[in-house]
């Protein structure tokens, strides 16, 4: 093991990727058509012809709920005016921001949003962006509702590296005027809960001199924050070990710099989106002396086959029948994997497998699939710290100075603590919430991170429509009848395990499942879903889900009324 002592070596030629790549600049597919791809083009068909056929013989059904549930819209009425609440959001990362906006599109004026640093950004802040980060998708697919990050259709189509993503943070952040709703260097440490009014206070610690504070009732909480804390394994012997534990949220420009100077040893723990990240950043600076080791490789999309710029009618046909691969992924895990694999959406490293609890989302351009391809890693899985290294379950000890964990990040709620009149509570983790964003035993608590509608912050403006119907619109409901109909959910989704980062879930049929959950308890019409599948999937773009669940006209109504008193 080398000794961690200054040498005189030169100084690295650092090749980061563009901040800025456009669609027409991601790289060309390197890959070979597998031998069984016409098999897998004929399942696929078949399969899809199956699924819609399907879906044209329950088309009456679908057309009595859709004019059932028009009519159910024109009765709703507010019982109380948005205009009366108060609300709290945790975390001013892009979720919280989309969440105020949205909030302040209906009326709701005083809203407050804590974040422990200062200022905002969340995950692409310099305090949590590690070295190498960047979006693992299009800012199509990842942009503020209403606020693209370019006119240009090539670069809007593109990806952008966490520095840029910080910078349009910002931008909608000042087009909007939020930062004067958010309070920095407020750290949230404790909710307690008033059962008799339904409101909560929060403990608030100012983390530059330390004085703690009590906020004044709201009538929610909303948790934003989705990758706040990393999660570094806890394993015997650490404190034998002579080196160092970074994790990826650790691992900034200056620590890549320290570690190629010195010629460290580099252990990356991990199979998903960070650790590619951090050993493309590894690569591309010129250093070659490390491991990779993951337990097993992590399921990616790529990015040129899900997010096309559907300007061909194959492109179109193609979205049609991968939208049928992930709905048929609700019927069985097994066959949605084969129908993937055989559409061309998928990729990983080494032999092709179908185990959908490792994949979470990521997706990967051609570019980083051809770097990515000449990297060696090891199957195994870390047990415990020697004094030089890990050692995995099979007893094989790998040797490294630094050890990289790039194993996920979690949401933090489990950090706060809470109080239910006047004494302490303890919520179950894998407890769920109700219509997947109330707490159902602490019912002015809520999390944003739970309501994974889409991806991006566009999903958090289905956030403040919730917390308006639930407080506004609906008839209050009990404890005891928010926890019945949360566990009839289908879905696995919970307060701490959502169902992208839950363990031996499958990603993608969970999400099917949730959507499923939300049209069964009338908060999104079905023509609402499969117009929102078909702009993902067919389409490669992307607007809010519509919930359809505050009264009609309302916000146009408040829109219009608020331009006119300016």
């Amino acid at each position: 093991m080398r000794a961690d002592t200054s040498r005189a070596t030169p100084d690295p030629v650092f090749a980061p990727p563009p901040l800025i790549t456009p669609y027409s600049g991601l790289g060309t597919p390197v890959e070979r058509l597998r031998w069984w791809a016409p098999a897998g083009w004929l399942l696929v068909a078949v399969s899809t012809l199956l699924l819609y056929l399907a879906f044209l013989a329950l088309s009456p059904i679908v057309l009595i709920c859709i004019v059932a549930r028009r009519i159910w819209v024109r009765r709703l009425r507010f019982h109380r005016r948005p205009e009366e609440l108060r609300i709290a959001i945790i975390g001013a990362g892009w979720s919280g921001l989309q969440c105020l906006e949205r909030f302040r599109r209906l009326g709701v004026a005083d809203v407050d949003v804590f974040e422990r640093y200062d200022h905002i950004g969340g995950t692409w802040s310099p305090q949590l962006r590690y070295h190498g980060l960047q979006i693992h998708g299009s800012m199509t697919v990842t942009s503020f509702d209403g606020f693209a990050y370019s006119d240009d259709p090539d670069v809007q189509g593109g990806k952008v590296m966490a520095e840029e993503v910080e910078r349009y943070i910002h931008r909608f952040a000042d087009a909007h005027d939020l930062l004067s709703s958010c309070r920095f260097n407020s750290n949230v440490d404790a909710i307690s809960y008033r059962s008799s009014d339904r409101t909560a206070t929060l403990k608030v610690t100012d983390t530059r001199t330390g004085e703690a504070r009590t906020t004044e009732p709201y009538d929610l909480v909303i948790w934003a924050s989705m990758a706040a804390f990393g999660e570094i394994p806890t394993l015997g012997g650490a404190e034998e070990f002579r080196g160092r534990q970074l994790h990826t949220t650790q691992f900034s420009t200056a620590e890549l710099e320290n570690i190629v100077h010195r010629d460290q040893r580099v252990v990356v723990v991990g199979g998903g989106k960070a650790a590619c990240d951090v050993v493309l950043s590894l690569r591309r600076a010129g250093h070659e002396n490390f491991e990779w080791v993951m337990r097993k490789p992590y399921l990616f999309y790529k990015f040129e086959t899900l997010l096309h710029n559907a300007s061909s009618p194959m492109d179109r046909i193609r979205g049609l029948s991968y939208l049928a691969t992930v709905l048929w992924l609700g019927v069985s895990k097994r066959l949605g994997a084969v129908l993937h694999w055989s559409s061309g959406y998928l990729t990983t490293f080494g032999r092709p497998h179908a185990d959908f609890t490792h994949f979470h989302g990521g997706v990967l351009c051609a570019t980083q699939r051809r770097d990515l391809q000449g990297i060696p890693f090891t199957i195994g899985d870390p047990v415990r710290f020697a004094a030089d290294g890990l050692i995995l379950a099979d007893g094989r000890t790998i040797e490294g100075d630094i050890v990289i964990w790039a194993t996920g990040n979690r949401s933090g709620i489990d950090t706060l603590g809470l109080e239910k009149d006047g004494q302490p509570v303890t919520l179950e983790p894998r407890a769920k919430l109700f219509n997947h964003f109330i707490v159902p035993t602490l019912p002015a608590l809520a999390s944003s991170t739970a309501l994974w509608t889409t991806w991006g912050p566009m999903r958090a403006t289905n956030s403040a429509d919730l917390a308006v119907y639930h407080l506004c619109v609906r008839k209050e409901r009990s404890e005891r009848q928010m926890q019945r109909a949360a566990h009839r959910q289908l879905s696995e989704n919970s307060l701490t395990h959502s169902f992208i980062w839950a363990r031996g879930a499958c990603w993608l049929q969970q999400w099917v499942y949730f959507h499923i959950d939300l049209m069964l308890q009338g908060i999104t019409p079905v023509e609402s879903f499969l117009k929102h599948a078909i702009e993902i999937f067919v389409l490669a773009k992307e607007t809010p889900l519509a919930f359809d669940i505050l009264p009609r006209g309302y916000e146009a109504t408040k829109a219009t009324r608020l331009s006119r008193s300016r």
